[in-house]
């Protein structure tokens, strides 16, 4: 393969990187069933902590709760590189921080 001589291996990198970014894992629409457990979308994020699944490992981050249905709970977190993901998990893997 040849070589980029414009931007050098800086392309590369970037790709590689993207690749490697750990993403969190989340409910499949058919765990999700929409059509049988309706999704509340919340006023503002409320602050939580919950268990994420990666296919790395599980943490357990400071995140915020912003929808939910009777079984599942969508979270926005922060990951370490600085990356903002959302993802669905189950009610059960959410509890609310308490306030300082």
């Amino acid at each position: 393969m040849g070589q980029n001589k414009r931007y050098g291996g800086a392309i590369e990198q970037q790709i590689e990187e993207a690749v490697v970014r750990p993403k969190p894992i989340g409910l499949s629409e058919a765990e999700l069933d929409i059509a049988h457990h309706p999704i509340t979308e919340a006023e503002a994020p409320i602050a939580v902590r919950a268990y994420v699944r990666f296919h790395e490992s599980v943490i357990r981050p400071n995140c915020e709760a912003i929808a939910w249905t009777d079984r599942a709970v969508k979270i926005r977190l922060t990951i370490r590189n600085g990356a903002m993901s959302e993802v669905w998990v189950w009610a059960s893997a959410v509890e609310r921080r308490g306030r300082p």
